[in-house]
């Protein structure tokens, strides 16, 4: 629309777009959009790096510090074991995506299919209660699924589920987390640490903005746009 006013041909642009956006940049004739390389901007918050930035900022521990590296190593193996507790999910929700269905997630949050404690994840859903709870949906044949299931398993699975999902893991992880800190309990912590960050769901990007990760290809994106401008 901007491109084609001549009110605005003077005009220098950027504009950036997540990946799972419904039109892929790729395929379009549009230039100079960005486009996340993870499925949103959601799963920039989501990496160990970034969890790693929080516990230094946050939580003021340091790599050396032993409560630091039972942060990180808690962080890797529930991340681990809540994406095995959602990949069908995400498979689903993608092979449906793939059929253009009138599938309406907005909103939807994880809870609702699984439970997110710090000594385990719990899963609460099953493939027919996707059926049941989204209906006027296509079936996804198995073989469909399990071929979706390796398209995902092939990539980093924390850049290539749902960003929301991602997030929802770290603001319910990050809130219990910090429970344990304050109080001080074992074998969580080794002592009180005094966390005074405060989150919500509704901010939590904005909240930590500051320690989410900027990949080398934003970094490009900017920098030719300099030059152009």
């Amino acid at each position: 629309m901007l491109s084609s006013r001549k009110h605005y041909a003077n005009v220098k642009a950027a504009y950036f777009v997540d990946k799972d956006f419904d039109i892929s940049i790729k395929e379009t004739s549009l230039s100079r959009i960005y486009e996340t390389p993870c499925y949103s901007v959601e799963n920039f918050y989501t990496s160990v790096q970034c969890f790693s930035e929080i516990l230094r900022s946050e939580f003021k521990l340091t790599e050396s510090d032993e409560n630091f590296q039972r942060c990180i190593s808690l962080y890797t193996k529930l991340q681990e074991d809540f994406h095995n507790a959602v990949e069908l999910l995400n498979a689903w929700i993608a092979c449906q995506r793939d059929q253009s269905s009138e599938l309406n997630i907005s909103g939807l949050s994880v809870l609702r299919f699984v439970n997110i404690d710090l000594d385990q994840i719990t899963v609460k859903y099953t493939i027919d209660d996707l059926y049941e709870r989204f209906t006027n949906v296509p079936i996804i044949p198995q073989q469909k699924l399990d071929i979706k299931i390796s398209e995902l398993q092939s990539n980093i699975r924390q850049k290539s589920f749902r960003g929301k999902f991602e997030i929802e893991f770290l603001f319910y992880f990050l809130q219990k987390l910090m429970k344990e800190a304050n109080e001080g309990n074992y074998p969580y912590f080794t002592r009180k640490v005094k966390v005074v960050l405060s989150l919500s769901k509704r901010t939590i990007i904005s909240d930590l903005s500051q320690y989410a990760d900027t990949s080398t290809c934003l970094y490009s994106y900017l920098e030719s746009f300099q030059v152009a401008c």
